[in-house]
């Protein structure tokens, strides 16, 4: 506030050198009879102004500048009153300069203060004119001049003019000075919260991307300028597309949430940075809106996922290793019966000579389980073998009747009833003769997983963007334990099962894109549902190797 004051005060005097040189300038142009006492005391009175205006400028910061503006106002009215008492009294071209003074006054001090000072004025304003014409006092050095009604009416209009104009003008620059403190406070409130946000953006651990209604960046912390790669100066104004690439369209993304402000969407890229390292990042986006509502751009939440894809991929590969270990297990015991009756038979006919029927009997025997482990290695490589997958637009109800009217003409358990619950057409772009060998195994499974009857239900529904096939049993279901391995080659829970039926339906459907989920419930059945997503017809699957 102190501050205020000085400035004004400053500003105050250049005003008042400048008003005394345009007094100087004009005043040779003036009538002779504006003078009754000659030009000595105007001249003073500018004089004293001029010289108390440049110590002020001069003195620079003052100890106690509110003070200082009441004195000057106070030598301001002196002034002027001897300027006018020397030029005409009630006559005096120059009374105006007592409402610059008031004025003046208003603006450097408090409304109470303002009014005193223009007190003083008309007091020293009526005792002028009073002394002048009423009781001419000055009647020693002049003549006395004759009071007139217009006299009397000027010195009490100036007179009232001038308390008017304190209370007006002091209002005014009550007003202003309220104004500027509640400015001064939202502008130091705005500071420190702009302060705060740059302290919260910045330990914020989470990237922070933030883009106007244009899709230009236009902040970022720097978490994100970390991710990116880049620093905020070279991010800041620069398109989105240029960071992040076009594989995030913020144009979908804005009319996705636009109509409910609470709402979210969520996106997964890669990042390409400056020296040519890609980061997987997943990004949250929400509307920014302004106080009003008002859509004002987007905000991006980054997160680097580069610690969880090595995570996800040292549990794939431990997983991997876990399966292989297991399947290298189930070979192992698949192998071992065959191998431990060859192992037999062979002994026996390389010891004493059995008879001819024996003899036959150790053959077959031989013969049997060579193909037994043929068939196992068979298995194996059929399921190791490379594919790829060649989908193109078939009709899916089509493909699953095909497989069912197949089902239908073997020989299965009495009282067993097949459900269909699809709709007549499902055009869909896949591998036929994948998908028709895949549900003929999930459907063998139902079949023989219900060996006294039951209902072998296959259903179809088309999601959005995924193909989703059921088929369910009402068998005796599938134990919990059993359930996370279902999927593993060579794992079976039923006697005499080669284990490869959900290994190569899973297999398929991973080919396909897609997913197998088995859900069972002991004594109630088991449902095996498969999903594919959408695949541009001719487009080469994926090989596996």
């Amino acid at each position: 506030m102190t501050s205020d004051v000085t400035r004004l005060l400053r500003l105050s005097c250049w005003a008042r050198l400048g008003l005394a040189e345009l007094l100087l300038v004009i005043a040779p142009f003036l009538p002779s009879d504006t003078a009754a006492t000659g030009t000595a005391v105007p001249a003073v009175a500018l004089l004293v102004a001029v010289l108390s205006s440049s110590g002020v400028l001069l003195l620079g910061p003052l100890a106690s500048p509110r003070r200082a503006a009441w004195l000057m106002s106070l030598l301001d009215v002196v002034l002027v009153t001897a300027v006018v008492a020397s030029t005409g009294g009630p006559r005096s071209i120059y009374a105006f300069l007592y409402v610059l003074a008031v004025t003046t006054a208003s603006v450097l001090l408090s409304r109470p203060q303002a009014v005193a000072i223009a007190g003083a004025a008309s007091l020293l304003y009526i005792g002028l004119v009073w002394s002048r014409t009423v009781f001419p006092l000055t009647v020693l050095v002049e003549p006395a001049a004759e009071a007139t009604a217009l006299d009397i009416l000027s010195m009490v209009l100036n007179s009232a003019t001038f308390l008017v104009v304190a209370i007006v003008a002091g209002s005014l620059a009550e007003r202003y000075r309220a104004t500027s403190r509640a400015l001064e406070t939202q502008r130091k409130d705005l500071t420190d919260l702009q302060a705060f946000k740059e302290v919260v953006l910045r330990s914020v651990g989470t990237g922070l991307v933030v883009v106007d209604d244009a899709h230009v960046v236009t902040a970022l912390n720097r978490a994100a300028e970390e991710l990116l790669g880049r620093s905020g100066e070279a991010s800041i104004g620069r398109p989105w597309s240029a960071l992040f690439g076009e594989a995030v369209p913020l144009d979908a993304i804005q009319r996705a949430i636009a109509d409910n402000p609470h709402a979210t969407a969520r996106r997964e890229t890669a990042v390409t940075r400056p020296d040519g390292t890609a980061v997987p990042v997943r990004i949250t986006f929400s509307a920014l809106r302004s106080g009003d509502g008002r859509w004002l751009g987007l905000i991006g939440v980054c997160e680097d996922l580069s610690e969880l894809r090595e995570m996800e991929r040292r549990m794939r590969r431990a997983d991997r290793l876990a399966t292989l270990g297991r399947l290298a297990a189930n070979i192992a015991h698949e192998i071992r019966n065959p191998l431990a009756s060859l192992t037999g038979a062979i002994e026996a006919l390389a010891g004493d000579l059995p008879t001819g029927a024996e003899r036959e009997r150790l053959t077959q025997i031989v013969l049997g389980e060579s193909e037994r482990l043929n068939r196992i290695i068979g298995n194996f490589l059929e399921y190791a073998r490379p594919t790829s997958i060649a989908p193109r637009p078939i009709d899916v109800a089509d493909a699953i009747d095909e497989v069912l009217l197949l089902l239908q003409h073997r020989d299965l358990p009495p009282g067993l009833k097949i459900a269909r619950e699809f709709p007549p057409s499902i055009p869909w772009a896949l591998d036929a003769h994948q998908f028709k060998q895949a549900l003929w195994n999930l459907c063998l499974n139902g079949v023989e997983a219900m060996p006294a009857g039951g209902e072998l239900r296959v259903s179809a529904t088309v999601e959005p963007e995924r193909l989703r096939v059921a088929v369910s049993d009402t068998g005796e279901g599938i134990p919990p334990a059993h359930l996370p391995h279902v999927l593993e080659p060579f794992y079976s829970t039923k006697p005499g099962g080669s284990g490869l039926g959900l290994a190569l339906v899973h297999r398929t459907v991973q080919d396909h894109g897609g997913e197998v989920d088995v859900q069972s419930v002991p004594g109630a059945g088991t449902t095996v549902v498969i999903t594919l997503p959408r695949l541009r017809a001719g487009a080469p699957g994926p090989c596996r190797g």
